[in-house]
């Protein structure tokens, strides 16, 4: 299964990259984790639109989406995980999680997900939430798998 994180921005601190590196590493035996982050535009009040076009053009057209939100639905690991097992067992192509910048997303990346997707109500930064992503897909999979790390 290929996983793409495609965001805005890059992941900017040290202890962030190497959690991230490391669940794709562990991650590896299952899927192939691919980032993609585009730069950031200044900020400033068009900066949204210009950020959103650019997340939709970078989707593979085949690609899952699932937009980090905030307002999105709220699932359990294992729920998390079920969808995952669904997709792959359907034969997804890929599935990109879309991560937007510090100033979101515009109504156009929101309507072109599959699947709106919450990790907490509390905000969280968009760096941030690239290795707690990382962590659920590993635990994910080894929901899946039977392992033992979620028990």
């Amino acid at each position: 299964m290929k996983i793409l994180f495609l965001g805005i921005g890059k992941t900017k601190h040290k202890y962030l990259i190497e959690g991230i590196e490391r669940y794709k590493k562990l991650v590896s035996p299952f899927a192939d984790i691919e980032e993609k982050y585009l730069k950031e535009e200044d900020d400033r009040q068009d900066c949204v639109k210009e950020e959103s076009q650019k997340l939709l053009k970078n989707i593979p057209p085949v690609y899952f989406k699932v937009l980090l939100d905030i307002k999105g639905k709220k699932l359990s690991s294992e729920d998390f995980s079920d969808k995952l097992k669904s997709l792959r067992d359907n034969s997804t192509s890929g599935i990109a999680f879309i991560i937007g910048g510090s100033n979101g997303v515009n109504e156009d990346v929101r309507k072109a997900a599959d699947l709106r997707l919450s990790f907490s109500d509390m905000t969280l930064t968009h760096q941030m939430i690239r290795l707690f992503l990382a962590e659920q897909l590993y635990r994910a999979f080894s929901i899946m798998n039977n392992k033992k790390y979620h028990k």
